[in-house]
C-alpha cells in the first residue's frame, strides 16, 4: 500500500497542477488579479479544471492511505492521516460541487483548504527528525497562505486564485517529497 500511495502521491499533485495551470492558460478571460480558481469550474474550460480536482483529490486520497500504512501506529498519525484523507475527498468534491452549488462548494473548498494543512500539523506533531520539520513547516505555510495571504494582499491587485495556488503548491510539494519516502519503503 505504501508504494501505491507513493506513486499516487507523485502523479496526483503533478497531473492536477499541470491541468489547473493549463486551464488558466486556455481561459482567455481568467486573471490572477481578480479571480478565484473555482471560477474556472463553471466556465467553458470547466471539464479540464474539474477533472484536475477529481484526479488530484482521488490520487492524493490513495497517497493518504499509503502514508497511514507507512507511519508508525500512533494516535496523531491516525488522526492526521484521517483528516488528510477527508481533505483530499473535499478537494475532489470541489470538482463535483462547483460554484453553481454555492453552499456545498464553499463547504468542500473550505474543507480542503483548512483540513489539509491542519492534517499536516497533526502529522508533523507525531513525526521525528527532518520529516517533522518539513511537515510542520508545510502545514503552517499552507494554512497561512489561505488564511493570512488574502488579508495581507488586500491592497494589491491579487485575486483569491493566488493564495489558493500558493497553498496548492506547498501541499503538492510536501506530498511529492513524502511520496518519495513511501516509494523507498
Amino acid at each position: 500500500m505504501a508504494r501505491l500511495g507513493g506513486i499516487s502521491g507523485v502523479l496526483g499533485p503533478v497531473l492536477s497542477l499541470v491541468m489547473i495551470l493549463a486551464t488558466t492558460i486556455i481561459a482567455p478571460w481568467f486573471r490572477w488579479d481578480t479571480h478565484a480558481l473555482s471560477d474556472l469550474g463553471v466556465a467553458d474550460e470547466a471539464l479540464l479544471f474539474n477533472s484536475a480536482l477529481l484526479i488530484g483529490g482521488g490520487l492524493s486520497l490513495i497517497f493518504a492511505v499509503g502514508l497511514w500504512s507507512y507511519l508508525p501506529r500512533a494516535i496523531l498519525n491516525t488522526i492526521g492521516a484521517t483528516v488528510l484523507a477527508i481533505g483530499w475527498i473535499s478537494l475532489a468534491l470541489v470538482g463535483v460541487f462547483t460554484l453553481n452549488f454555492s453552499f456545498l462548494h464553499g463547504v468542500f473548498a473550505l474543507g480542503f483548504f483548512v483540513l489539509a494543512p491542519v492534517a499536516l500539523l497533526l502529522l508533523g506533531a507525531g513525526m521525528k527528525g527532518v520529516a517533522r520539520g518539513l511537515t510542520l513547516g508545510a502545514g503552517l505555510i499552507a494554512l497561512l497562505a489561505i488564511l493570512v495571504l488574502p488579508i495581507a494582499l488586500v491592497d494589491f491587485q491579487v485575486g483569491f486564485a493566488v493564495p489558493e495556488i500558493v497553498e496548492a503548491l506547498v501541499l503538492s510539494g510536501w506530498v511529492v517529497v513524502m511520496s518519495t519516502r513511501l516509494l523507498r519503503h
